[in-house]
Parts: structure tokens; sequence; C-alpha cells
């Protein structure tokens, strides 16, 4: 009994070690999530100018034949795709999610750049072409990081080795709610959801030359946005799971001190009864 004893202390403690440590990741993980709505709501402005004014130049019919070759569609091609992944783990089943929809959408001859460590062993564990892998890194990413990155999709899209460049990330919607998408980031496409708010704009030289001009900062928009969803959704996954983890590791320990007392108070009732029963014979 008193060994019995011994093993549930260690047990409660143990689970009360782990809600503690649960709990200051999910702390890190919801203050790493303010710093990224903060950050993305200071480069929203920027971001929707230069997608309003890419959009304004495709939606015009009469450019439809000067657009350069950023813009054109192609004929099927290899699609370049960016897979980007946390770091670290403890993110409950965003990784598994990410992996089916990269597993649903490429195929062995498509070219793949791995961002994240996770990415990284999964695409070489399945004998994906890989071409790059980058960390994805454990602070918010800084808008300077994706060069890098997005250099490979201009030199393989301007030579015409490839037709497509996709990116699959987990796209932030909530703190409940984050969800694996593939988005085509070339060639650029009409939204067919634009509103044109009706302001007449003069293009110099000319719209399609400004089109051409506009669409690298389109593509660096739009992958970096596609970075900090990822960014967001980590974070959120995260803080889920470790309160998940925090609330399941309280419920251990509140169950074993439970079992604990009752064993305890069962320990001092047999040892009152031993004591009678000794003095009774007496």
């Amino acid at each position: 009994m008193a060994q019995n004893l011994q093993q549930l202390k260690k047990r409660i403690k143990t689970s009360q070690s782990i809600a503690q440590i649960t709990k200051a990741m999910e702390m890190i993980a919801a203050s790493k999530i303010r710093k990224a709505q903060t950050a993305v709501e200071k480069h929203n402005p920027y971001a929707k100018k230069i997608m309003y004014m890419v959009q304004k130049v495709l939606t015009d019919k009469d450019l439809h034949e000067s657009i350069e070759l950023l813009a054109k569609e192609r004929a099927e091609q290899k699609k370049l795709i960016y897979v980007i992944s946390p770091d670290k783990g403890l993110a409950g089943g965003l990784v598994v999610n990410l992996f089916k929809k990269l597993a649903s959408y490429a195929s062995k001859e498509d070219y793949i750049v791995a961002i994240g460590k996770k990415a990284v062993t999964n695409v070489v564990k399945y004998n994906f072409n890989t071409l790059a892998s980058f960390n994805m890194g454990t602070s918010f990413p800084d808008y300077s990081n994706i060069y890098p990155m997005i250099n490979m999709a201009e030199k393989f899209y301007l030579s015409g080795e490839v037709g497509t460049v996709s990116v699959i990330y987990t796209r932030f919607k909530n703190m409940l709610v984050q969800e694996p998408v593939c988005e085509e980031i070339l060639p650029v496409k009409p939204d067919k959801n634009f509103v044109d708010t009706g302001i007449d704009y003069i293009f110099e030289p000319n719209a399609a030359q400004v089109l051409n001009d506009l669409i690298p900062y389109y593509f660096e928009v739009e992958f970096y946005s596609a970075i900090v969803n990822a960014y967001a959704s980590e974070q959120a996954a995260r803080m889920t799971a470790m309160k998940n983890a925090k609330e399941n590791a309280n419920e251990i320990a509140a169950s074993l001190t439970n079992i604990y007392n009752k064993s305890r108070q069962e320990k001092i009732t047999n040892e009152i009864l031993d004591l009678a029963n000794g003095q009774q014979g007496t």
C-alpha cells in the first residue's frame, strides 16, 4: 500500500508539471498570434492596393493580348509547389492535414520547395522531387526572408520549365479553425469577385507595362500572406493543442489525487482497525 501511495504521488506530481509546461506553451503561442495579427493589419493596406491595381488591369478586356509572359495561361506542364509547415511539432493535426493536401495535388514529377522542418522531413520521406528547403523559424517571419524562397519561382516560371507556381499552406480562419489550402499564384488570373471602384486611371507608359512591373510585387504579397497565415495557424493549432493537454493533465492530476486520498484514508482506517484488534486481544 505504501509503495502504491508513493507511485500515486509521483504520477500526480508529473501530471501537475505537464499542466504547468503546457500552460506556458499555450500562453507563448497566444502572444505570438497577437503579434502576427498586428503585423498583418499593418501589411494589409499595401497588399490590398497592389492586388487591386493588378486586378484592375487584368479585368480590362482590351489588354487580353498584350499581357506579358507572367500573366498568360500555359499548356499542361510541371508544377512548382511551395509547402509551408512548422519547424516544430505539438500542433495537433496541422501537419498531417497539410500533407494530405499535398498528396492529393502534387505528382512525383512536380518540383517541391519545402519551407519548415516538418515539410522537409515529409517530402524526403515520400520521395518528392525536392528543389530546396528553408526553415520556417519560431519567430514572426520577416518580409525580407521571402526573397531567397521566391527567386526559384521567378527562375523556373520565366524559363518556361513549369506551368504553374502554387503554395500549399494552412489558412488561418480563426483561433479554432485552420484550413489546409492550395493556391495557384502564377499565372496571375483575373479575380471573378473583383469589384472595380469606378475610378479611372491613366497608365504610363501603358497598362500592360504597368502590369508587368506590378506582378513581381503581387507575387511577393501573395506569398508573404501565405507565410503569415501558416505562422498564425501554427500558433493557433499549438495553443489549442496545449490547452487541451493542460486540461487533460489537470483532470488526470485531480483523478489521481482522489484515488490517493481514498487509498490514504483506507490505509489509516486499516491501521486503526489493527490497533483496535490488538487491544481487544490483550
